[in-house]
């Protein structure tokens, strides 16, 4: 028996035992007397074959029946996985995140990654980019877990997104984008019940931003109030800052966020 059915059997019964995803040291592991050059040749034509798919060095997802014929999964599918492979915290963020809450209007070409640690670079495969966007300190007690085919994955809550949103805003295609995103997920944001420590993972002006687009642009007081009040329970002062940074300034000051509106920003029928 050759190298390579060996290791198609290993990733067959591997398929089976309900494990999709592996890495190369675990071939190394299972194949000891196999070199380095068989090994790889046998990774190769599997992925040939559309059998696995390596979205990272070393990790391979092995391609269920219903994905061999575009030969990829969707991040999802294997995210939680590679995370652990990387030894990284994370959450799925910005647009993907919205998916979740309904907020599909905007639907995103990329998969996004909030990650702690060192910067991570993006990758694109086989048409699908991953974009990994890096925090100091990931403020997992306001993520969610969704279950998965593979099992579980850590996505933003509708309030840390929106955060997010502002905080990252040109990294998804402006302010009018992230607005559009914040309109559909009001319903799930409820800042009313969120501790304090949430706001602490952000300056003031992406609160500031935030509050002004609720009240000012999308007119969803209530959410506005809500968000204020935490602000305010949480200590945070407010100072003048410009909507958008890089655009001149104006005279044109909101009191209550003390946002110097100085961008025009529209949103999409929803």
């Amino acid at each position: 028996m050759d190298g390579l059915l060996t290791i198609a059997n290993w990733v067959q019964n591997e398929s089976f035992r309900g494990h999709f995803t592996f890495t190369r040291n675990d071939i190394d592991r299972a194949f000891p007397a196999l070199s380095a050059v068989q090994i790889v040749q046998a990774l190769w034509n599997l992925s040939e074959r559309g059998i696995l798919y390596s979205p990272w060095q070393s990790f391979f997802v092995i391609l269920p029946t219903e994905y061999r014929l575009k030969g990829v999964v969707p991040p999802v599918f294997f995210i939680d996985q590679l995370m652990q492979f990387l030894g990284r915290q994370y959450y799925i963020g910005l647009l993907n995140a919205g998916e979740f809450y309904g907020a599909a209007h905007q639907r995103p070409q990329t998969f996004t990654c909030i990650v702690d640690g060192l910067p991570i670079r993006s990758v694109s495969r086989k048409g699908i980019t991953m974009l990994f966007h890096r925090k100091a300190n990931i403020p997992m007690a306001f993520t969610r877990q969704f279950k998965t085919q593979m099992g579980y994955i850590n996505v933003s809550s509708p309030c840390l997104t929106a955060l997010d949103l502002v905080l990252l805003e040109q990294h998804i295609g402006g302010l009018s984008r992230a607005a559009t995103v914040i309109a559909e997920l009001v319903p799930e944001m409820h800042f009313a019940e969120q501790p304090v420590e949430l706001l602490q993972y952000f300056n003031a002006p992406i609160i500031q931003r935030l509050g002004y687009i609720l009240e000012c642009v999308l007119e969803e007081q209530q959410t506005a109030d809500e968000l204020y009040d935490l602000a305010k329970k949480a200590g945070i002062s407010f100072r003048k800052v410009l909507l958008k940074v890089t655009k001149p300034t104006t005279e044109n000051l909101n009191k209550r966020w003390k946002i110097i509106d100085n961008q025009s920003i529209e949103i999409d029928d929803i």
